[in-house]
C-alpha cells in the first residue's frame, strides 16, 4: 500500500513537472521572452507558486532541464537497446549523438530559442547548458575509460585527462553547427557528426605509433 502511494506521488510530481516544462516552452515560442514573473505563470497555468518552486528555482533552471532530460532520455533508450554493449566506443558516441540530435528536430524551435545568444557563434559559458555538461562528461569519462581498457584508446599521459573536455566542445561544435544547419532533414549535420567523431577517434585510438613505442618497449623489457 505504502509503496502504490510513494508511485502515484511520483507519477502526479512528474506530471505536474512536465506541466510547468511545456507551459513554459510554449510560452517563450509565442512571445519570445520570459513570463514577467513566477507567480503571473503560475496564475496563467493554475498552480499554486510554491508548486513552482517544488520543482524548479525559476524560468533559467527550467531551460537547463530540458537539455539534461533530452541527454538522459536518450543514453538511457541506448543503453537499453540488445546491442549496446557489443558497441565499440566510437560507435557508441555515434549512436549517441545521431539519437540526440534527431530528438532536437522534434523541438528544435524551442532549442534554437533557447541556444540564441546574439552572435554568430555559440556562447559555450551559456548557464542552461550547464545542465547538460556536467552529466555529458561524466558519461565520456566512462566512455573513455572503457576504451582504454578494451584497448580501443591509447593512453597519452595527460591528455587523456583532457577528453571529456575535448569532447565536449565537439558537442558544442555539433550544437552550433546544426543550429545554422539549412540542409534538408539537416544531412549536413549528420555528416558534421560522423566526420567529427571519426576524426576524433582516429586521433586517440592506438595507432601505428602507439604499436610501435609498444613494441619496442616490449623488446627493452624482454631483450636488455
Amino acid at each position: 500500500m505504502a509503496q502504490a502511494t510513494a508511485t502515484a506521488k511520483k507519477k502526479t510530481g512528474n506530471t505536474t513537472r512536465q506541466k510547468i516544462i511545456k507551459a513554459y516552452q510554449r510560452h517563450v515560442l509565442r512571445h519570445g521572452e520570459n513570463p514577467s514573473s513566477v507567480f503571473a505563470f503560475c496564475e496563467d497555468i493554475k498552480i499554486e507558486e510554491a508548486t513552482f518552486y517544488k520543482y524548479f528555482s525559476g524560468f533559467e533552471q527550467i531551460q537547463g532541464s530540458f537539455w539534461r532530460s533530452l541527454f538522459e532520455e536518450n543514453l538511457d533508450r541506448l543503453e537499453n537497446t540488445p546491442e549496446w554493449e557489443e558497441f565499440a566506443v566510437r560507435e557508441k558516441l555515434l549512436s549517441f549523438y545521431f539519437s540526440f540530435f534527431e530528438s532536437l528536430k522534434q523541438n528544435r524551435s524551442y532549442a534554437l530559442y533557447s541556444l540564441q545568444d546574439g552572435g554568430r557563434q555559440l556562447n559555450p559559458d551559456r548557464k542552461e547548458l550547464e545542465e547538460l555538461k556536467k552529466p555529458y562528461k561524466r558519461w565520456i569519462k566512462a566512455l573513455m575509460a572503457e576504451g582504454r581498457n578494451k584497448e580501443e584508446i591509447a593512453s597519452r599521459s595527460r591528455l587523456s585527462d583532457q577528453y571529456d573536455a575535448l569532447f565536449w566542445y565537439q558537442l558544442l561544435f555539433l550544437l552550433d553547427f546544426w543550429r545554422k544547419d539549412g540542409s534538408t532533414a539537416f544531412e549536413r549535420t549528420d555528416e558534421a557528426i560522423e566526420k567529427a567523431v571519426n576524426l576524433a577517434f582516429d586521433l586517440i585510438e592506438k595507432n601505428a605509433i602507439d604499436s610501435a613505442f609498444d613494441f619496442g618497449k616490449f623488446l627493452f623489457q624482454n631483450f636488455r
